[in-house]
């Protein structure tokens, strides 16, 4: 029944030619899937992404869910059946993990005690209620949503009785959630749990070693998950994330008025896009959870005496704070105490999932007190199936036409073949193809430059390198925090340096501004103006001079000034000389990892390349490794003696290494357990009968 309901409401994106799950799941998840997919077929691994940012580290971006069982799953399938139908096969993984939140909330419901139809009814309030409803499009959001049941019904169980497949269980369930790419959520299910076994104790229904053994399951899923926690850590801290706090104020959250959706889900017209204009984001203005659900929570907690409802009745209130953020006095008072590394990693609108599990273990506790007769249980289900499918299913945030947003595929660019086919055919007149970047187009082509494979010197994620971000202010305008930023100085020599050869516009340029920029009109496609640059610099060359810098700070305000020339100097951070001299650079090989260059230098120089630098990527001068500079803020350098050399880079980031090897130790209980289980089975005597005491007297 789980299954039918999931299927039912989203028949139209599952089997209905021309529909899809919107937004985000087709231009950010789908992308990284893609990138997944094309680097598996190539026997690589995707650990770096050349085409988005001049190069980003990919598999330490934690939201590519690179190292997520089920997602590796789907994109190994997609291969398998030819790679066409990608999105289909993300969709279905999608609604899977809805049916498995309610698989799991089921089993919440039933070792609480309730039975078949009461569990349901908690189980469908979960799985079709307003977060997974109005969330679809944050794949990594419903994929860590998922495991929360789950970890509840394992902090429950470690209450009655310490167990160690118990404890594996909530450790896995958490590793699960933080592996699904969405650490907002990952916090959720992690701290939840906490709260949970907090108010267990609290209320007297658990001993208190049940904290010691969720802190130890904790610990557990921080190891399981280190192959991508200690990667993502290291490219957090050199990333925008890290100013986060910088503009998110006093930290976000659900506005009060989404509380009037819990029995008016349309109050705000939500329903129909084209006609709302409220001020904040339509799918957070969605938290029904049916209104026979929302009584039955009500009368739980008014009037049922089981022990474990005091508890969810807590979880309600301190969930729905968390949920609200700062649209609540509470959150604003303690917010600003927190240290900014807990202020950066807080959502907190997505606590939204613990919130309605809450609601729904209470709607399902409801229904087993005052729903005993079957018939009137079974009648209670059905009531609240149909509700929440008529409020939710085939709405705007879960639902969309192609017919009204074609979006971008590997084949075409927002409905249109001819401008995706055009665009790379001119940049790829050159080797390495050469790179676009924009001026009032599209925000979809740096968006999806990894499936598409048009090389962009711009990007949009919150884990933008932050050294990246500073070489673009010093052609567009904007904050260090910033993740996605179009030209706004056409005519800066930084756009030369970045190998940017075509700049896209949906308006043609004014005179004026082409002859300041140099800029050559070039084609005219759908919905698309193209310019040339034909100042553009190749992605390595060689200068004669370099300039010192001692930080980031330093070297962006000097790729800033008016006084740089990237034709023949470099800003460099490191001691590095160079005796002036000229030479050729030819690139042998490029690849996603790997690139191989010849050199031919007529006097010491330095080699200059508008490739992104991070930890990991080596360089090796004719065989004998040599030290990468961060030259011009953020891209990869290094001196070159005279004569004919080859120089090699190659991405193989050791963290990697080691986190995975943290992450096998982790999982070993996992297989060695359960081995020990049927061994220890093995050597217990069999049962046998013996007569009662007074006959083998006799």
């Amino acid at each position: 029944m789980l299954l039918a309901e999931v299927l039912v409401f989203y028949r139209h994106a599952l089997f209905r030619e021309g529909y899809v799950i919107p937004w985000d799941l087709r231009y950010f998840h789908l992308t990284h899937a893609s990138f997944i997919a094309e680097s598996l077929k190539r026997g690589e691994l995707p650990l770096w992404d050349p085409f988005t940012y001049c190069g980003r580290p990919f598999a330490a971006n934690i939201q590519t869910e690179v190292f997520y069982p089920p997602l590796v799953a789907a994109v190994l399938v997609s291969n398998l059946t030819g790679g066409a139908h990608l999105l289909n096969f993300l969709e279905w993984e999608v609604v899977l993990h809805v049916f498995l939140a309610g698989v799991f909330a089921f089993w919440l419901l039933r070792r609480l005690g309730s039975g078949t139809p009461a569990a349901l009814l908690g189980a469908s309030i979960y799985q079709l209620g307003g977060f997974f409803a109005s969330q679809a499009q944050h794949m990594g959001a419903v994929n860590a949503a998922a495991w929360l049941p789950l970890a509840w019904l394992a902090v429950l169980s470690l209450g009655g009785k310490a167990h160690w497949r118990w404890l594996a269980v909530l450790a896995a369930s958490m590793a699960m959630s933080v592996l699904a790419g969405l650490p907002a959520v990952s916090v959720v299910v992690i701290g939840s749990s906490i709260l949970l076994a907090v108010a267990l104790v609290a209320c007297g229904t658990r001993p208190l070693r049940l904290l010691l053994s969720v802190l130890v399951a904790c610990l557990w899923a921080v190891l399981l998950a280190a192959v991508q926690l200690l990667p993502t850590v290291e490219l957090s801290r050199l990333s925008i994330a890290q100013y986060r706090a910088d503009w998110l104020g006093s930290g976000g959250g659900l506005p009060l008025a989404s509380l009037v959706s819990l029995v008016a889900p349309n109050y705000y017209g939500i329903f129909d896009l084209h006609r709302y204009s409220g001020p904040w984001n339509p799918t957070f203005l969605y938290l029904y959870c049916s209104l026979g659900g929302l009584a039955l929570a009500l009368a739980a907690v008014s009037f049922c005496k089981k022990p474990e409802v005091r508890a969810f009745t807590l979880l309600v209130p301190v969930t729905a704070l968390w949920m609200l953020g700062d649209s609540t006095p509470v959150w604003r008072l303690f917010y600003p105490l927190l240290p900014a590394a807990i202020r950066n990693a807080l959502h907190p609108e997505f606590a939204m999932p613990a919130f309605i599990l809450s609601l729904a273990v209470l709607a399902g506790l409801g229904a087993a007190e005052f729903l005993k007769r079957p018939a009137l249980a079974w009648v209670a289900v059905c009531v609240v199936l149909v509700d929440l499918t008529w409020a939710g299913s085939g709405r705007p945030m879960n639902t969309a036409r192609l017919q009204d947003e074609p979006g971008v595929t590997r084949e075409s660019f927002e409905g249109s073949r001819e401008l995706l086919a055009r665009v790379r055919d001119l940049v790829s007149r050159s080797f390495p193809p050469a790179r676009i970047d924009t001026a009032g187009a599209s925000i979809n082509w740096p968006m999806t430059a990894a499936m598409i494979e048009v090389p962009t010197a711009n990007g949009n994620d919150p884990l933008a390198l932050a050294r990246t971000i500073q070489a673009r202010l010093a052609f567009a305008d904007g904050e260090r925090w910033g993740a996605y930023y179009e030209v706004s100085r056409l005519d800066s020599p930084v756009l030369d340096l970045l190998n940017v050869r075509y700049v896209l516009t949906r308006a043609p340029l004014d005179p004026a501004q082409l002859a300041r920029s140099g800029l050559i009109h070039v084609a005219t496609l759908p919905g698309n103006e193209v310019y040339e640059n034909p100042e553009a610099l190749p992605r390595f060359f060689l200068v004669d001079r370099v300039r010192r810098a001692a930080g980031m700070e330093e070297a962006a305000a000097m790729l800033k000034s008016g006084a740089f020339d990237p034709r023949s100097e470099a800003v460099v951070e490191g001691a590095v000389e160079v005796s002036g001299g000229s030479g050729s650079v030819r690139v042998l090989a490029y690849a996603r990892r790997r690139v191989l260059l010849e050199i031919d230098a007529a006097a010491p120089g330095f080699l200059v390349t508008s490739e992104t630098h991070y930890p990991g990527w080596r360089a090796f001068l004719d065989g004998r490794e040599a030290p990468i500079y961060y030259t011009n803020v953020a891209f990869r350098g290094l001196p070159v003696p005279a004569g004919r050399h080859r120089v090699l880079f190659e991405f193989a980031p050791a963290i990697l290494a080691w986190s995975a090897l943290l992450s096998a130790g982790a999982l070993l209980p996992f297989c060695l357990l359960p081995l020990a289980f049927c061994l220890a089975r093995r050597r217990r005597p069999a049962s046998r009968s013996f007569p009662l005491p007074s006959l083998r007297r006799k």
